[in-house]
């Protein structure tokens, strides 16, 4: 590996490190900055031969942010051949190239995938992505035992992870036990206010139950936030619920 590869290695998970504080400190639009520059150094260090496996799986990961699934799972293949990974490095490639799965619309094969981890490590990460990915196989088949069972365990695991949480809210909303789905979306924006799938979830509920105002605030706030790639609900998604529910609003102001 050359020293400019190095360089800019640095250089890039440096400016991608800056950004995800910018990003929890709710400075987007300069956190977006700081990925787009981090994007360009990472493809120079690349093209120079770079390969250390931590700057490339950090590099992979914001691929994913950013929905560049293919090029992603190419750098990750790439990686994997690496002969220096470490144990954590190869764990942390197999949970986000399931991810990477999941994303490609390959559900099932990144359940195999993240199970085949969670058989010999969990942690937050992986009770989540899996929590999540078994909810939305549970949609498919009308079956959610199974994917009520994990997210269970992971909110043993952690009662306080809004993303467990906000899987648990998903799960019980899916299955129609409305009361239950609403306490876990609400306990989940407790932990983490900022988490735009929740919000999503709050102001859907909220509006379905007629409460208009409540749901244009939990949406407002949703489109305030940032949304990646990664994210379950989308941008366009709260932008339509919204305009339903001013639309609504309207009509109810018009009586």
């Amino acid at each position: 590996m050359s020293l400019m590869a190095t360089i800019h290695g640095r250089r890039a998970y440096s400016l991608h490190l800056s950004g995800s504080r910018l990003a929890n400190a709710r400075r987007f639009d300069e956190a977006n900055a700081k990925y787009e520059k981090a994007l360009v150094y990472y493809e120079k260090a690349l093209n120079l031969g770079l390969k250390n496996p931590k700057v490339m799986l950090a590099y992979a990961v914001l691929l994913l942010r950013r929905a560049q699934y293919d090029k992603a799972q190419d750098l990750m293949l790439q990686v994997e051949k690496n002969k220096s990974l470490t144990k954590e490095d190869r764990r942390q490639l197999r949970i986000n190239y399931a991810i990477c799965q999941w994303k490609r619309g390959r559900l099932d094969n990144a359940i195999q995938l993240m199970e085949e981890v969670a058989r010999e490590f969990k942690n937050s990460t992986v009770y989540g992505s899996l929590g999540y990915m078994l909810v939305e196989k549970a949609r498919e088949t009308g079956d959610f035992e199974r994917a009520e069972a994990f997210n269970m365990e992971a909110y043993e695991y952690d009662e306080e992870d809004a993303v467990t949480l906000d899987n648990l809210g998903q799960l019980y909303l899916a299955k129609g036990e409305r009361e239950k789905a609403w306490k876990y979306f609400r306990q989940a924006h407790e932990q983490k206010s900022s988490q735009v799938d929740t919000l999503y979830y709050l102001g859907k509920m909220a509006y379905e139950d007629g409460r208009q105002e409540e749901a244009r605030k939990y949406l407002e706030e949703a489109l305030d936030n940032n949304y990646t790639a990664l994210c379950t609900t989308t941008r366009e998604q709260a932008e339509a619920l919204l305009k339903e529910v001013e639309k609504e609003g309207e009509k109810g102001k018009g009586l």
